[in-house]
């Protein structure tokens, strides 16, 4: 039995709480003006006893009220999981107004309405009931029916989730449901009461983040959880003309060519055969236009492809930056349009998605890399081919060894020298190193790139068949090299896998459809020999080679190193992707590859003041990473001086990021902001030792989702939720047939829950209760002769 003291009475209890004290602290003070010549306990109790009373009927206001619930057998736990991703926004009309959303009917069948009452009345009478809201990360317990209130809670849902991911609505049956967790705090009997449990999931079934729900559920029903659902919506595709994602590089040169694709949608719309329909897109900065084309109205995705030249972008920007400020990177705000000026389109699904801005870091400063290696083997001809080529990249590449032009190494800070100094190396962003000749790679050699790493540089390692990485590793490397040779022989590849670790990173991103991923990377043409090795301590395997025999072993590899990032890669045969594809997936795997080894550069800086931020642009609830490095008039670095970051949203500072000092011989500071919300912002630095007109260089960012996956299919996924529901032992039912799913939830419970209430302020107690305060204090007042 569970009890609660509430209130029904019209004013808030505090107020009326606030003027009993106040009413009974009046009467009190009247009273000892009598009772203080009052020999004790006279003097003080009879004023109390008074006070007391007058505070009681002032409490009747309130109409306090004993409510009580009593459990009697085993209840049956129910969950019901309801999707507040941006598709259940939709409402499956040709008339938006003319029926609820998907979300609304949804709650509708939850919480009742003129004609009836929802389920969770019915059920909390003989149910644990829980709703919760998910879209995509960790879902939230909106109502609970242990709570005894009211589902007013679920009206204020809305449908504004820019992914779904099934799978996190199970993720609290992992370790309990929320009533399972206050079981086993004690609140309740948790072995007998979580023992007959279901999930029941209120969605449109559009999976398009996180882990397999299929998978989510079958380790719901090994916990002995039931899973049902429930489809919502119609599975005919809405008219719909939008733009769901522009592909295209996070950063560019300010000289170069901004290439990219724009993916489209044009769903819904009848294609007469005498004249195609066309559909216009367009590319646009402050409203001015710097491409577009007409493409053909098509029932499938289309991909679009584009070419921008930048340099007249930024010159059409006229960015203007306070005097004294230098920009190594400028920020190319665009948008993608798509008009349809000649569809005859009624009703267009989703207008919002006719639109989509996007922004690319347009990098005035060259990015430098060093590739050492001991042959010119094939991978190390198309790296440096492949970055040569760029107009973003100086690449400096020193081959020495037998067989090579410089048989022996030749050291200096020119190029084609191997950096003998700190300064030389710091020059680089990168260095890939290949299976350059042991004997010649010294000890000093290894310090000095060790160093470059652990001062934020990046480092790819280039495993190959001279077997020179493991000695490499082994006498000069051992804790920057992220794995270590087992010492067994090669094995035969049959294809290369992205682990679940790295399955959504970038790196691996070379598909447009993240449910294909791992398919594609099966039929990439693999290697034809993979070392054995392992991870070391700390290191994360990104993806591995499959043996035919299904032996696996790492093949991309990466750890943290101080500052700076190290990549392994087990094999040297990536330019085998180039077969009939030429440069189309293995120039944007080593691109991105090596966006990620690498540190951005600053992208703003003055006389004192470096600063930069990893990226641009942010997912929203993403948190960025800001990097700053200081130095006085004569230019040497200030290591100890108290920076923060200023986070302005328009002209308000909204947040201070403390920075912590990174490394205090360059003078540089980090820190991380809280998770951003869509916007955006500006950044700049505070430091101690500094006058605030001094730092002047600033940077931009922006946070917001950067695509429209979500609104990509929005039709009811019906196979999707009948599976689901086929493994977790439950039924699917079509919303037109929803409410037989009560017929399959009543059985779950072999008890029932009673509540009764007890009018306290109407009761013969607190009737009595005030007459006893009122008769002692006239006994004690006879007592003391005041009668």
């Amino acid at each position: 039995m569970i009890g609660s003291l509430r209130f029904a009475g019209d004013l808030h209890p505090v107020l009326v709480v606030i003027a009993s004290l106040l009413v009974a602290s009046l009467v009190a003070w009247l009273y000892l003006r009598e009772s203080r010549s009052l020999p004790s306990p006279y003097n003080y109790l009879l004023p109390a006893l008074r006070a007391s009373s007058v505070a009681m009927l002032i409490m009747i206001l309130a109409a306090p009220v004993w409510h009580r619930r009593v459990t009697v057998g085993t209840l049956g736990q129910v969950i019901f999981a309801v999707d507040v991703s941006e598709s259940m926004s939709m409402n499956d009309s040709a008339n938006r107004n003319s029926v609820p959303s998907r979300l609304d009917r949804a709650l509708e069948r939850l919480t009742g309405n003129a004609q009836g009452e929802g389920w969770l009345k019915s059920l909390a009478k003989t149910h644990l009931v829980d709703v919760i809201a998910f879209s995509s990360g960790e879902p939230s317990l909106i109502w609970s029916s242990r709570d005894g209130e009211e589902a007013q809670p679920l009206l204020d849902l809305a449908a504004t989730g820019r992914r779904t991911d099934l799978a996190s609505a199970l993720s609290l049956t992992s370790s309990g449901s929320p009533s399972a967790e206050a079981a086993s705090n004690g609140e309740r009997s948790s072995d007998a009461e979580t023992q007959r449990a279901a999930v029941v999931f209120l969605t449109d079934g559009r999976d398009n983040s996180g882990g397999s729900p299929v998978d989510a559920v079958e380790k719901a029903r090994s916990a002995g959880i039931t899973v049902h659902t429930i489809g919502m919506g119609s599975q005919d595709e809405p008219v719909d003309v939008g733009i769901i994602d522009v592909i295209r590089p996070e950063s560019v040169a300010a000289d170069g060519v901004l290439s990219g694709e724009i993916i489209v949608k044009t769903s819904g719309i009848s294609q007469p055969a005498a004249a195609p329909q066309t559909v216009n897109i367009r590319i646009e900065s402050n409203g001015k236009s710097f491409w577009q084309l007409s493409v053909p109205v098509s029932s499938q995705q289309q991909s679009v492809p584009f070419s921008l030249d930048v340099k007249t972008i930024l010159e059409a920007m006229q960015a203007s930056a306070p005097r004294g400020v230098r920009r190594s990177t400028e920020v190319l705000d665009l948008r993608a349009v798509i008009e349809t000026p000649d569809l005859s389109v009624e009703v267009d699904a989703h207008p919002q998605n006719n639109s989509l801005p996007f922004r690319v870091a347009a990098s005035t400063r060259d990015r430098r890399l060093l590739v050492l290696d001991g042959s010119s083997r094939w991978e190390t001809r198309y790296l440096r081919n492949l970055f040569s080529r760029d107009p973003a990249w100086t690449v400096d590449t020193v081959l020495f060894g037998a067989g090579t032009d410089m048989p022996r190494v030749k050291r200096g800070d020119q190029p084609g020298q191997f950096p003998d100094n700190d300064i030389a190396m710091a020059n680089y962003d990168a260095i890939v190193l290949g299976e350059v000749p042991p004997e010649q790679f010294t000890q000093a050699d290894a310090d000095r790139i060790a160093d470059f790493v652990t001062r934020g540089g990046g480092l790819i390692v280039i495993d190959g068949r001279f077997n020179r990485i493991p000695i490499i590793a082994r006498e000069r490397l051992a804790a920057l090299i992220p794995v270590r040779h087992t010492g067994q022989p090669p094995f035969v590849v049959k294809s290369i896998e992205p682990t679940e670790l790295a399955q959504d990173h970038p790196v691996l991103n070379l598909w447009q459809d993240p449910k294909e991923l791992r398919e594609f990377w099966q039929n990439l043409p693999a290697p034809s020999l993979a070392p054995s090795v392992e991870p070391q301590e700390g290191a994360e395997v990104w993806a591995e080679t499959v043996g035919s025999d299904g032996q696996r072993a790492p093949w991309l590899v990466t750890r943290l190193y101080g500052a700076g990032r190290v990549f392994y890669l087990s094999t040297d045969q990536t330019w085998r992707w180039r077969y009939k594809v030429a440069d189309r997936f293995h120039s944007q795997f080593w691109n991105q590859l090596l966006h990620a080894v690498m540190q951005p550069p600053y992208s703003a800086s003055d006389e004192y003041l470096a600063l930069g931020t990893d990226k641009v642009e942010y997912e929203a609830g993403e948190a960025a990473t800001i990097r700053a490095r200081l130095q006085d008039t004569n230019g040497q670095p200030v290591g100890d001086a108290t920076v923060d970051a200023l986070l302005i949203a328009g002209d308000q500072v909204i947040g201070t990021v403390p920075l912590a000092v990174d490394d205090p011989a360059r003078g540089t500071y980090r820190g991380l902001t809280e998770p951003l919300e869509s916007g955006a912002y500006s950044i700049r630095i505070r430091a101690s030792g500094f006058d605030s007109q001094a730092l002047q260089a600033s940077t931009p960012i922006w946070a917001g989702t950067r695509d429209a996956i979500e609104l990509n299919q929005v039709g009811l996924d019906e196979p999707s939720l009948r599976q689901m529901a086929s493994v977790g032992d439950g039924i699917y039912l079509h919303e037109s047939a929803a409410d037989e799913i009560l017929d399959h939830l009543h059985p779950l419970s072999q008890g029932m829950v009673m509540d009764s209430d007890i009018l306290v302020w109407q009761s013969f107690y607190w009737f009595w209760a005030i007459l006893l305060l009122l008769a002692a204090e006239w006994w004690l007042r006879k007592r003391a002769g005041l009668v």
